[in-house]
This record gives structure tokens, C-alpha cells and sequence, in this order.
């Protein structure tokens, strides 16, 4: 052996022991059940509540708009609704900067109206979930106006983290921050500049105008007299806090929350024990006077996730997300360099915007199989290291990230492809206006935070689009009092500009006939609204497609289209298939299928399917063909 394949030896050793010695998210007491019996067969459905329906006409949408519209949501079949943040906010930051967490937003309505919202939905068999935002508030909270003041024993005074001093490398990064005109929207470093008697900066957790909420410290360093320890008492009270937002919330009939930024609250704990030990007491403390509520995790890492006591995780798909070139490409791309492509994984060469990428920024690396396998790996391990702790759901899109509709990726046929795949795994979230093809437009206007540091999230959280009247029956409001822009058309274009351009040369060349409202599409047996409630009913009603069936992938080396995988219980069992390209494909699978469920032909039934598609049975073995743009859900056993 080599010096130079010893020295190669003895790092890989020592990066295994390394690897070895951490500790592991499993080894700890199970002390809850994987969560209610209603998540068997959960669809969540995601609400942004200020682009829903407005009911007042001051062109931002409420809850009693939202009240208006639960009848359209029970027709979609879905379980649940979880909506963004609906507490009363400063809005620097979409609501996810709050001032009070007892109290409706305003521009809502008030907490009788949420009490109201729950009820009828519970009389229509739907779940109802909040956005707790539990790592900090606004900077405009009064806990955080109180802790300002000089006097460190008021009540809140420990509920947020203060110095007078900063690190180099945190001062550096503060002097950046700065710069920027628009700083209070500030993602870069970890503090904030302050004017307060108290001390001259605060650390944050997201944007500047969001101070982090003192969880303590895993690990405090003794020279540093801001890192208090867990158990301190500033600690232990926020950490009552938050049982008590829950307890109130829950005493409304709320049915769960989804956790913002869920990792985020415990400083200075790498190995996550202190932060998983803290939602471990959550939910035992749910466990005990909350029963059959639900908490679910913006996290991305179910094994720790899971193990700390969460219901669910999400499978986010933002740029560093493993999942995220089935969806988009790293650079959150116009074109190419997604799995879901007419082009079959071609790279991507223009930006957001259309322009076209250098050629040092193409990516021409990754293949299609590559990150089809990426992608397998991933969900397999994370199924079967979390299968007994809660479950790993898997979104369309969020507020965000840019919608399914983006790009080159824009007709109703590619859009069923990509929900076949979506809403037949273990548990979907479905954003509101996704089951219509709602589209991203890029360079839309920047409100409240959306677009600020390179984010463009306004794309996804335009209004809904509802008819053909006045602002897609969203508002009565004036265009130009609208919270966003209403884009209802199926347009070829990406930019919001280029699509003002567009409409006023008359909309030529659309994507589709028609618009992409609920009005156009209810009545069609064929839209996508009507495919995609077919697969939610599909997956509601039937235990293997339900979030405990087991999901296997079938893997085809040197074939990486067709998608396919398996969704089964002890009873049934279904083969899933998704072409999302312009070409013709065949795949031979081996004697899978029962012959008993067969035509004289040979032909399987299709459960739910789109484009042309056929599952045979031959003398040689099963085979799937597939027409471009189709996806299939057929029973084979």
C-alpha cells in the first residue's frame, strides 16, 4: 500500500468513527403513538390566507372568505387545511413576524371568525392547522419592547437573547448586513444592531426584524454571559410560553400546528439532543391534554424530526433540499435541469428569468438517473429509519418556492403528470390553487418580504383564481389594491413584465384554451381539477395508496423514465408511472401482475391515468407502455 492510499485509508477510518460516535436520533424512549387514526389517509391542503378569497373587498383575503369557500374544499376530498401564519403580525415578513400570538390578524377577522372557520369545517369532516412560528416574533412584539429596557428582572427580560459584545466573524457579518438599504429584511448573520438601554445588538432567527426567542444554549459557553443554559430560567418560561400558545389555540379546536423553522430554537446544538428533548415534552405534554392533535415540522430531516416527537415532516423542495431537481433546478431554473421535463433532464440553460446561464454555471453534471436514484435513496432511507415515529409527507409546492406550473412546465397534461406523483405518495400536502395549474410568474412585485434576498416567492402566493369575473372572482377591490396581481391565463411566458407584454398583444400562442380558474375546470371531466380530485380520492379511500401502505421504487438501470414504484398493504397492491417527457416509452417488469385481474387480453384496468398508457400481460412477462405525458395507477395484485 501506498503512503498516499494509507493516508486515504486512515481518513475514510476516521471519518466512519467520526460518523460512529454521533449520537443517533433512535436511540431514545418512544413515548407517543405515530399520531391520529385521520392521518392513515390524510391529504393536507395548504392555505395562504392572504390570497384566498376576500370577503370584504380590500383586495386581501380573510376567514370568512376562506368560510365561503369550505365546500369547495370538501369537494376536493382533502382532510385537512393548514394555513400560514394567521396571528396578528407587523407583516415585514408574510405574518411569519408576529406581535401577537393570541389574537387574529385584523385583516383576517378576529378569533370568533377562526372559532366559526373550525367548526363548519369539522361539520364538514376537514381538520383545521395553524402556522406556529415558534423560534421568534416580531420586533414590534410587547415581550420584545419590554425586553429592551435596561432593567434585566422585568418578565420578559430573558425571553430573548441580548450582548454587548460580537465575535469578529459575527461583526463582519453585521457590518454586511448593514449595507443593504433594506436591512430589517436581512437573512445574513446571526445579529441584529440595537439603540436599546438593554444591550447593543440581538440575535435573530430569520430577517432582522425577527428576534430570536431565548430557548437557551445546548452547550453555553461560560464566557459568554448571553448564552443561558436550557434550563435557565428565561428558557424554561418561553419554553411555557409555547404550551401555552398551543393550549389556547387547541381550547378553540384547532386540530394541530405546523412548526416554522422547527430546528431553529435551541442554540448551539449540533448533535440536535437539546432540541429534540424539547419537543419531546411538547408532545408527551399534548400527548396528555391535548390528545389526537397533530404537530407537523418545517424540518426536512425526518430522522430527527420524527424522533422528536412530531407527527410530520415535510419533504421540502427548496435549493438545498435533496429532492429539489425533481421539481426544479438548483438554481431555481426557467428551463431544464428537472426530472419532470419534457426534455428529459436536458441541463438547464437559462436563469430564472429567462437569460442565458455562462457556460461555468451549467450544470451538466447530474443526469436523470442520477437524481432519480438521488431521490430513491433518500425517501427509502428516510421511510425505513422513521416507519414506526410519524411520517415523511411530500408537498406540490409552498409559499416559498415557485409553484408546479413554472417555466416550460406549463400545460394541464404535465401538470397531472407531476400531481400523479405528488398526491399517490405515503402524505401529500396540496397548495391551494395547484389543483387548477396555478402559474409562477417571476419578477412579480416584492410584498411583505416575499422577494427580498434573491427569494422569489410572490410568484406562489398570488391569488386564487376562482372565475371569470372581476380580479378572477378573488376581490371586488381595484387591480391595483389586489395583494398580488391576478394572472389567471395558461401563458407560455415566465416574467410577469413579458406577460403584461403578452396580454397586450392579445394572449397569442397559449399553453391551453381556457383560464386556469375553478369556474373553467369543474365541469370539465378532463381538466386538471377533476384528475386531481380523482387522486385524492384514490388515495383517501384506499389503504395501499394511504400514508401507512408501503412505498417501494422500481428501479431500471440505464431506463430512468418512466418514474415507477409500489404502493401496497397486506391486501392490495399498486404499480405507479409517471412519463413526464415527450417520448414513447416501454418498460418490461418481470411477472408482477396477478393474472386474475387481467382482460381476455391481457390488459390491466387503469386506476387513475392520464395520456395514452397500457399495462399488458405477455407470455415474456408484464409491459408498460406509455404515450408522452401520461402517468398511470394501476392494481397489480
Amino acid at each position: 500500500m501506498t503512503k498516499k492510499s494509507i493516508f486515504t485509508f486512515f481518513l475514510t477510518a476516521l471519518s466512519v468513527m467520526a460518523l460512529s460516535a454521533q449520537p443517533k436520533p433512535g436511540s431514545f424512549k418512544q413515548t407517543w403513538e405515530k399520531g391520529p387514526k385521520w392521518l392513515h389517509n390524510a391529504v393536507i391542503y395548504q392555505i395562504y390566507p392572504s390570497s384566498y378569497k376576500d370577503s370584504d373587498g380590500n383586495g386581501i383575503g380573510d376567514l370568512p372568505g376562506v368560510i365561503s369557500k369550505l365546500d369547495y374544499i370538501k369537494s376536493l376530498g382533502v382532510t385537512a387545511i393548514w394555513f400560514n401564519p394567521v396571528f396578528h403580525s407587523a407583516w415585514v415578513d408574510g405574518g411569519y413576524d408576529i406581535i401577537d400570538f393570541y389574537k387574529i390578524d385584523p385583516r383576517f377577522g378576529t378569533n370568533s371568525d377562526l372559532v366559526t372557520l373550525v367548526n363548519e369545517a369539522h361539520k364538514r369532516g376537514i381538520k383545521v392547522l395553524l402556522d406556529l412560528v415558534a423560534g421568534h416574533t416580531s420586533n414590534l412584539h410587547p415581550w420584545f419592547k419590554q425586553s429592551e429596557q435596561q432593567d434585566p428582572n422585568l418578565q420578559y427580560s430573558h425571553y430573548y437573547i441580548w450582548s454587548n459584545e460580537l465575535a469578529p466573524k459575527d461583526q463582519a457579518l453585521l457590518d454586511e448586513m448593514l449595507k443593504d438599504p433594506n436591512y430589517m429584511q436581512s437573512t445574513v448573520g446571526k445579529w441584529m444592531k440595537s439603540d436599546a438601554p438593554r444591550a447593543k445588538y440581538y440575535m435573530k432567527n430569520f430577517y432582522a426584524c425577527q428576534p430570536a426567542l431565548n430557548y437557551g444554549y445546548a452547550n453555553p459557553d461560560p464566557n459568554h454571559p448571553w448564552e443561558e443554559p436550557v434550563d435557565a430560567p428565561g428558557p424554561r418560561a418561553v419554553r411555557q410560553e409555547l404550551k401555552d400558545i398551543l393550549d389556547f389555540w387547541y381550547s378553540k379546536g384547532v386540530d394541530g400546528f405546523r412548526v416554522d423553522m422547527a430546528a431553529s430554537l435551541v442554540k448551539n446544538d449540533k448533535d440536535k439532543q437539546a432540541i429534540m428533548s424539547l419537543w419531546r415534552e411538547i408532545r408527551e405534554w399534548m400527548d396528555r391534554t391535548h390528545p389526537e392533535r397533530v404537530l407537523v415540522a418545517e424540518w426536512g430531516k425526518p430522522e430527527y424530526c420524527l424522533a422528536s416527537g412530531f407527527n410530520i415532516d415535510m419533504d421540502l423542495n427548496g435549493a438545498r433540499a435533496r429532492n429539489r431537481q425533481m421539481y426544479y433546478d438548483k438554481k431555481h431554473q426557467a428551463e431544464g435541469g428537472t426530472y419532470f421535463a419534457l426534455d428529459g433532464f436536458q441541463p438547464s440553460v437559462k436563469d430564472l428569468y429567462g437569460n442565458p446561464w455562462p457556460e461555468n454555471k451549467i450544470d451538466r453534471k447530474e443526469t436523470a438517473e442520477s437524481v432519480l436514484n438521488k431521490y430513491y435513496d433518500n425517501f427509502s432511507r428516510a421511510l425505513e429509519r422513521t416507519k414506526d415515529w410519524g411520517y415523511f409527507a411530500t408537498i406540490s409546492g409552498n409559499h416559498d418556492h415557485l409553484r408546479l406550473n413554472t417555466g416550460s412546465r406549463n400545460t394541464p397534461e404535465q401538470l397531472k403528470v407531476m400531481l400523479t406523483f405528488v398526491l399517490s405518495m405515503p402524505l401529500p400536502i396540496l397548495y391551494y390553487g395547484d389543483e387548477i395549474g396555478m402559474k409562477s410568474l417571476v419578477a412579480l412585485p416584492s410584498v411583505e418580504g416575499s422577494n427580498h434576498n434573491g427569494k422569489e416567492r410572490s410568484g406562489g402566493r398570488t391569488p386564487m383564481q376562482w372565475d371569470s369575473s372581476k380580479n378572477a372572482g378573488f376581490s371586488t377591490a381595484p387591480e391595483e389594491k389586489l395583494y398580488l396581481p391576478v394572472c389567471p391565463e395558461w401563458t407560455p411566458v415566465y416574467n410577469y413584465l413579458d406577460y403584461l407584454e403578452w396580454k397586450k398583444n392579445g394572449c397569442k400562442n397559449p399553453t391551453s384554451k381556457g383560464y386556469i380558474t375553478v369556474e373553467s375546470q369543474k365541469d370539465d371531466p378532463q381538466s386538471l381539477l377533476n384528475y386531481t380530485k380523482e387522486l385524492i380520492r384514490v388515495h383517501t379511500t384506499i389503504d395501499a395508496l394511504g400514508a401507512d401502505g408501503k412505498w417501494e421504487p422500481i428501479r431500471t438501470s440505464g431506463q430512468p423514465y418512466p418514474m415507477v414504484y409500489l404502493r401496497s398493504d397486506d391486501k392490495e397492491t399498486y404499480l405507479v408511472a409517471m412519463n413526464p417527457t415527450k417520448d414513447k416509452l416501454k418498460l418490461a417488469l418481470g411477472n408482477r401482475a396477478e393474472k386474475s385481474l387481467a382482460s381476455k387480453k391481457g390488459l390491466l384496468t387503469p386506476l387513475v391515468g392520464c395520456g395514452k398508457t397500457s399495462y399488458t400481460l405477455t407470455k415474456k412477462g408484464d409491459v408498460l407502455d406509455m404515450g408522452p405525458v401520461s402517468a398511470v395507477i394501476v392494481r397489480i395484485k
